[in-house]
This record gives C-alpha cells, structure tokens and sequence, in this order.
C-alpha cells in the first residue's frame, strides 16, 4: 500500500477523533452551564420562597363631635401598611413593617390626615423583630413588635401600638400564655419608664361553643411622680406622649407630675357560637389599678353578630365600656375611646360589609362621655367610615 495514502488515513483519523472529542467537551461545557443556570434559578426561587409579604390600606371620613367644641370637626384619613417576613432559619423569622404615621411620634396611631399643603406624608418602622421558635407551642420575640397578650373587643388597648423589648408566647394543648418587659422610655439620667408583666388563660371548645379566658398582670414601673406635660423649667418624660392623657396629676415646682403609678390586673373572658347562620361572639372585659386608692376600676362588655370576611358578608357589633380615671395607664387606652383619656364611659356601634374578598366597608359610632368622675361631664360622638383593602 502506497505510504502515502496511509499517512493521510492517519492524518484523517487523528481530525476526526478530535472534532469528536472537540464536540464532546462543547457538550459538556453547555451541559455545565445548563446546570449553573439551573442552580442560580433555584437558589432564587428558595430565597423568594422564604419571604412573605402582607399589607392594608385604609381610607378614613372622621366625623368628631366634643361638646365643649363650638364646631364639629371632619376630616379624611389614610393609613398604609406594609411588611415583610423573612424565614432565617426553620425556628427564626424576622419581620419588618413600614406604616404612615410616622411624622407625628404617636405610638397608638398609624393614620395620617390629608389636606396639609398635598405635602409628602411621612413613613416609619412601626415593627421590626425577630421571632425564634425553639420548641413546639413556644416562642420568643426582640424588637419592635406586635402585642404578645391575647385580648378581645374592649377598648383597653390601642391596636396601633408595638411595644419595644422582648417577650415569650407559648401554647400547650388548652392552655396558653405570655410574659414580657418592654421600654416605655430610656432615660441617660433616671429611672427608666418600662412595663413588664405576664398573661396565662385557656382555650377550649364544649357543645359548639369556643371559649376563652385569661388573666394578666401588666406593672408599669418609674413613671410616679414624672412629669407628664411640657412648660417652662419642665421636659417631660418620653412615655407621655400628649400629657397625662386624663390620669390624675399633682403640681410639683411648678411641673405637672403623674400622681400614681400602674400595677394592672385584667381578667377576660370570650365565647363564640352559632346563632342561627351566623357566628356570634360575646366578650367581658375587666381592669383594676392596684396602686391608685380610688378611680381604679375599668370593665367592658360586648358582642360581634356576624363576620364580614368572604364576598357578601357581613357583621354587627356593640360595645359599652366604663374606664375610670386611673383604672389604665393613659398612653395605652384606645385613642379613638373618648378621644383617648381615661375618665370615661359609653357605647360603640359598628357595623361592616365586605362586597369582595380582602376589601371591607365599615362604619363605626362612638357615643361617649368624658370627665365623668372629676369636672363637668361632657358628651363626645365620633363617626368614622373606612374602605379596607388588605393585600
């Protein structure tokens, strides 16, 4: 055989195995690369996969009547909420939530008023906490966040408020409960303003009927004695957001301080049922100061006929409530309530329509009486008409 045609087999032999081997390292490379994308999407998909997303947005017409006022006042409102949570581990979460409000420093109030010059509104961290799940029924929190106590359709506490500190959950079969210390004021030079306390209660269901009670104890230390309303010579402490907020007050060198200090006892109860197709639920409420001798007391009582929920729904509710003048500390008591003093009474009416799922209409009508144990008993009507989206 010729050499020469045996070189070029060779030679041709020697091309093909390496366009082959050629070949097959393109095919792996785009195999590598196929495999890298696939990774990134599905380290992506995990990370959206660990974070949740939850917000409302409320629009308000207030109507308020005082009548010490000469005039009514009537104003609209927005209240935008926003948050996020992030799985940290398979026990940690943490959780931020942004809401408008923040401008005016008022921790029970997220609202903001509009008709002031089309200014931008402001916006603040109204919570961030972390949330650690060591043990099943068992959790702690840290930071700025939600109310840890149960609680029920009084108006004892302000919904808008987030206590800063830590506190611990847990949930044992039909048992439940919480304990808690939280800052109401950091002081570089005093006694610092906190509040700490602990909740224990049941829950169970017998006959169709959902029952819950509880008991908590809440102490609010070092505010006795600090001065609650800014004047000449006179700071105030940081926790008296607006003045003593109707508790009761003495003058000392010409400063206006808080008389009492707060060492609470609360006692709940809830029922919920059937009545006829619609769920009905039943509340009792009850508040006592240990350490103010007179005016002391706080009960509430109340039902919620209906459920506006799913498209359709609807729901009727009814409050009376009497809160006498040191009976709560008046930085917690709901800010809508008698314009959020203490040293009140009366009734409130809601009612609540949802013509599509996660949007509510409501109307709420508070018939009030201030200073009805110390000064001149006044009325006070407050109308206030939402639209509720939640998202």
């Amino acid at each position: 055989m010729n050499i020469s045609i045996l070189a070029a087999a060779a030679v041709a032999a020697t091309l093909i195995a390496g366009a082959t081997q050629a070949d097959e390292v393109e095919d792996l490379k785009k195999r590598i690369e196929k495999l890298e994308k696939a990774e990134v999407g599905a380290k992506k998909a995990d990370w959206a996969s660990k974070i949740s997303f939850k917000g409302d947005f409320r629009y308000r017409h207030e109507n308020i009547d005082r009548e010490e006022s000469a005039t009514d006042r009537t104003r609209h409102r927005m209240r935008a909420r926003f948050g996020l949570t992030g799985k940290v581990t398979d026990t940690v979460k943490a959780t931020v939530r942004l809401a408008t409000g923040g401008g005016g420093n008022d921790p029970r109030s997220t609202n903001q008023t509009l008709g002031d010059g089309l200014d931008r509104k402001d916006v603040a961290i109204d919570q961030a906490f972390v949330q650690w799940a060591p043990w099943d029924g068992v959790e702690f929190y840290a930071g700025k966040m939600p109310q840890p106590w149960e609680s029920v359709g009084s108006y004892f506490w302000d919904g808008d408020i987030t206590p800063e500190g830590g506190a611990m959950t847990f949930e044992n079969g039909a048992f439940f409960g919480s304990a808690f210390g939280f800052w109401l004021s950091e002081s570089s030079s005093g006694s610092d303003a906190t509040m700490s306390g602990a909740q224990v209660g049941m829950k169970g269901e017998t006959g169709g009927v959902k029952l819950k009670a509880a008991l908590g104890y809440y102490d609010v230390g070092a505010v006795r004695n600090r001065i609650t309303t800014a004047a000449t010579g006179c700071s105030p402490m940081g926790a008296f957001v607006g003045g003593p907020q109707g508790n009761t007050t003495v003058s000392t060198s010409g400063c206006v301080r808080l008389a009492n200090d707060f060492n609470l006892i609360e006692a709940l109860a809830e029922a919920q049922f059937r009545l006829g197709a619609q769920p009905f639920t039943v509340f009792l409420n009850y508040l006592q100061n240990q350490d103010a001798s007179a005016l002391d007391t706080g009960y509430s009582a109340g039902f919620k006929y209906g459920k506006a929920s799913n498209p359709g729904t609807w729901e009727f509710g009814y409050a009376y409530q009497s809160m006498d003048k040191d009976a709560q500390f008046g930085q917690f008591v709901d800010s809508d309530f008698g314009d959020g003093v203490t040293d009140t009474k009366g009734s409130v009416v809601k009612v609540a329509y949802a013509p599509a799922k996660n949007w509510t209409l409501s109307g709420t009508y508070f018939m009030n009486q201030r200073f009805v144990d110390v000064g001149a008993e006044r009325d006070y009507d407050r109308l206030q008409l939402d639209m509720i989206f939640k998202y």
